[in-house]
């Protein structure tokens, strides 16, 4: 009996065939488009598919409803590092599998973690923006050097130690870290990090990144009272989830000086709407991007190589990896 694969994802069903394909031995299925569809039409669909490829724009989303007659369903396979539009635990619920990309991005989110730091204490985007508008605002810019700067990071797994890998040659005073379980002593000197207590690491930083994952202790974690403990002329920087900062009191505290900017790559809403608070804010030390900082073109191709090839196990009998939510 072919086996069926749902795509949630905004690619052609033939594009998504040929890629999972790539894989030798994958017996025969087809592939149908779900990204259109209603929600009721991707329950149905769900109900005979074997693998569904998750959206990742994360406007479709997977819910406790949607899969509750999806008896054949093995897997849900979400090509990003994010899921946090799948009802996980209804799936283990029912014995449905899911897995990400964990770790396809790390380097793309690194980098970009580093370039907007830099960025941000060169205070670049002034140079650019007043230089192009006919200006010579050379002593104005007052750049700032990364070197003997404290640099904490918030979240130690796999992205945050690559932000770390990367800090060693800019000779900084020392690079904090924060996570809810300590690294081995080995990993700290082979990175050159201190383990430092929250409240410590927030106050005593020059730059602040945020890797964290997304759960109740983590959301809102950037408040108006943590705000108040950094120094004025520190910079937050969250490539994370957008629900880890207060956007209101983060634009608060950038518009009342009491940070001296920000690095955002993520929002409450996706795209950013109008009234989201940062947009009202006039300086040229908050930067903003539409959550790019994992989805370089190298990062994509990973990610989507990844996604597909985990299908093609799963269609060949065998064990996909990257589980969420190991059975």
């Amino acid at each position: 009996m072919t086996k069926m694969v749902l795509s949630l994802a905004p690619l052609p069903a033939e594009i998504v065939k040929v890629l999972i394909q790539q894989t030798p031995g994958v017996p025969d299925f087809e592939v149908v488009s779900g990204h259109e569809m209603s929600d009721q039409e991707i329950k149905d669909a769900m109900a005979k598919a074997d693998v569904v490829l998750g959206d990742y724009t994360f406007k479709k989303k997977i819910t406790a409803d949607m899969v509750e007659n999806a008896r054949s369903l093995k897997l849900i396979q979400q090509p990003s590092v994010g899921y946090q539009h799948i009802d996980v635990e209804a799936c283990a619920a029912i014995g449905i599998k899911v897995a990400n990309t964990a770790g396809a991005n790390t380097v793309s989110v690194a980098e970009h973690t580093v370039a907007w730091g830099l960025c941000l204490l060169k205070n670049l985007f002034y140079a650019h923006t007043s230089t192009k508008m006919g200006g010579w605002m050379q002593m104005a810019v007052k750049p700032a050097e990364l070197k003997a700067k404290v640099w904490g990071i918030v979240g130690f797994g796999r992205i945050g130690q690559a932000v770390a890998k990367r800090l060693r040659p800019f000779e900084l005073s020392r690079t904090l870290y924060y996570d809810t379980y300590r690294s081995d002593r080995s990993i700290e000197q082979e990175l050159g990090v201190e383990y430092c207590d929250l409240k410590e690491l927030l106050k005593i930083s020059d730059i602040i990144s945020l890797h964290a994952p997304l759960t109740d202790l983590t959301r809102n974690m950037i408040n108006q009272e943590v705000l108040k403990t950094m120094k004025p002329s520190a910079y937050l920087i969250n490539v994370a989830r957008a629900e880890l900062v207060d956007e209101q009191a983060l634009s608060r505290a950038i518009i009342e000086r009491r940070i001296a900017g920000a690095g955002i790559d993520v929002f409450s809403e996706e795209p950013i709407e109008p009234q989201n608070p940062l947009l009202d804010v006039e300086s040229d030390k908050l930067l903003l991007s539409p959550h790019v900082a994992g989805v370089s073109d190298e990062a994509a191709g990973r990610i989507i190589n990844m996604a597909t090839a985990n299908i093609a196990r799963v269609l060949k009998g065998e064990e996909p990896e990257l589980l969420i939510n190991a059975l």
